[in-house]
């Protein structure tokens, strides 16, 4: 109760400053009001802040519905003062564990002088690809598209009658192709956004938009603190950049609940010089029962099922070196690390097959040479396979020329197994289970800056430091092989599901 009591006084700190930020109306720019605008530039509907979209999809059968209000004080010559009022309504589904759907509605309205305008402005359609599509990854990257329908309010008021405010429509179809970037840590993520917006009305300009976003406390139950900087160039004969800057917060108020209130401030050639936002969002599932939950339930990580192991036998597993790639031994060494793993296990002996003479112990071996070992030494489970590639990048990190590196080695094995479960004593019945998997190993050194044109091998990757790759490749491997086995068959030891949470 003492932190949320502290939460809620921030929060009441917090809120009248972000309203004290407020510019003098007097500073806005009419002529660019009046400009029809890019109708894909819009806030995100799923993930993300309230300018800055997040890479990390919803997550399969998730919702979230948001209401954003924007609002903002104008002077209008020979009118007076003014307001302008920006509506914003949007629904994003969680369409697959990877793809993210939305449509996000505005709803403007301009008064100056006792003159009124309002309607809807163009919908955006809106289709999220991202990767990886597990939750709570420690960093995401996803690709976006847009589309602007030209569907917005189109007809004339007396206000229009004086040159107007604003226009409700940008009068084409406009396109937007985004890329984003999460990075998040314990108590604060990094948000990253750029793309290229091409509307459908010539009178518009092409933009380059890009973004930055922080959030402190995301994971917090009660409340969070966000802050953005935006920039939208326009690349033309005519070129502009408009600059938003933007603090904020987020209160929980009911389960599934978020109050939100911010405040813009903008930069250069932006029309209006300060905004003030407020709006709700709302988090849940639409299956497969609807019900609102709070963000930090809806993506904290799936407990694993717990699954009772009470073996009544011992079974006898032999496992063929795998096939492919001599040169590494990686079938050898995959092999050791299996028995490694199983022999521990009372439930499980590992038959080693280099002891017996005339028996194949290695290779990518035909089903019924497979069977033919299981009944000459009486062995209940035999696993075998060939490894399908084994790749090794040495320079696979970013690299800027003369400008800055980061030095990164990555590892990747395949390898496409057959497991062989004779389940009954005369070794008639079988169950088999033949899958693609891979593993993946991995180092990154800090970040070099004006590297040397042509690559060094020997400044920053020791020969111990890419065999420790190497080796965590077929660690993974192994892992993500047991992982597989134990989703399939009841024999296999629990303790090695789930390998994404160990």
């Amino acid at each position: 109760m003492l932190i949320l009591r502290n939460m809620v006084r921030c929060t009441a700190l917090l809120i009248p400053l972000i309203c004290c930020l407020a510019t003098d109306s007097d500073a806005q720019d009419l002529a660019l009001l009046q400009l029809p605008t890019n109708s894909a530039i819009t806030i995100p509907a799923g993930q993300g802040l309230d300018l800055v979209g997040s890479a990390e999809p919803m997550g399969k059968g998730r919702f979230r519905l948001r209401v954003q209000n924007r609002s903002a004080s104008v002077v209008i010559p020979d009118l007076g003062n003014g307001t302008i009022y920006t509506g914003y309504y949007g629904l994003a589904y969680g369409f697959s564990d990877a793809m993210d759907l939305s449509v996000m509605l505005p709803f403007l309205m301009d008064g100056a002088g006792g003159l009124n305008k309002y309607g809807s402005g163009d919908p955006v359609v809106g289709i999220k690809w991202s990767k990886p599509g597990r939750i709570r990854a420690g960093t995401h990257t996803a690709f976006q598209l847009l589309l602007g329908l030209p569907l917005g309010y189109k007809g004339e008021h007396a206000l229009d009658g004086i040159g107007g405010i604003r226009q409700f429509s940008s009068g084409g179809l406009d396109m937007g192709l985004n890329g984003l970037l999460d990075v998040h840590f314990r108590r604060a993520s990094i948000y990253v956004n750029g793309g290229l917006f091409k509307p459908g009305n010539v009178a518009v300009e092409t933009q380059l938009v890009y973004g930055l976003g922080v959030e402190v406390g995301r994971t917090n139950r009660w409340i969070s603190f966000n802050s953005e900087y935006q920039a939208r160039v326009a690349l033309g004969a005519t070129s502009r950049a408009a600059n938003i800057l933007k603090v904020g917060v987020r209160v929980q108020m009911a389960r599934g609940i978020e109050l939100e209130f911010n405040q813009e401030i903008g930069f250069l050639d932006h029309p209006v010089p300060s905004q003030f936002t407020f709006g709700i969002r709302t988090h849940g599932f639409l299956s497969p029962r609807r019900r609102f939950a709070s963000r930090a339930t809806v993506y904290a990580p799936p407990v694993p099922p717990k699954r009772v192991y009470e073996p009544d036998s011992v079974l006898r597993l032999a496992i063929v070196e795998f096939e492919g790639f001599e040169e590494y031994a990686a079938g050898e060494r995959i092999v050791d690390r299996l028995r490694e793993e199983l022999d521990p296990h009372d439930s499980l002996e590992v038959v080693d097959l280099t002891r017996y003479a005339g028996i194949p112990y290695r290779g990518a071996l035909s089903p019924h040479q497979l069977s033919d070992i299981a009944r000459k030494l009486d062995v209940d489970v035999i696993i075998s396979g060939a490894l399908t590639h084994y790749d090794v990048e040495r320079f696979s990190g970013a690299r800027v020329p003369y400008v800055f590196e980061i030095p990164e080695t990555e590892v990747k094995v395949g390898l496409r197994y057959r497991v062989m479960w004779f389940s009954s004593s005369a070794r008639t019945e079988m169950e088999a289970l033949s899958q693609l998997i891979e593993g993946e190993g991995r180092l990154r050194k800090r970040v070099r800056l004006l590297p040397a044109d042509r690559r060094d091998i020997t400044v920053a990757r020791s020969a111990a430091e890419i065999r420790q790759v190497h080796e965590g490749a077929l660690d993974d491997l192994v892992s993500n092989l047991l992982d597989n086995m134990s989703q399939h068959f009841s024999w296999v030891p629990p303790q090695f599901a789930y390998a994404d949470y160990r």
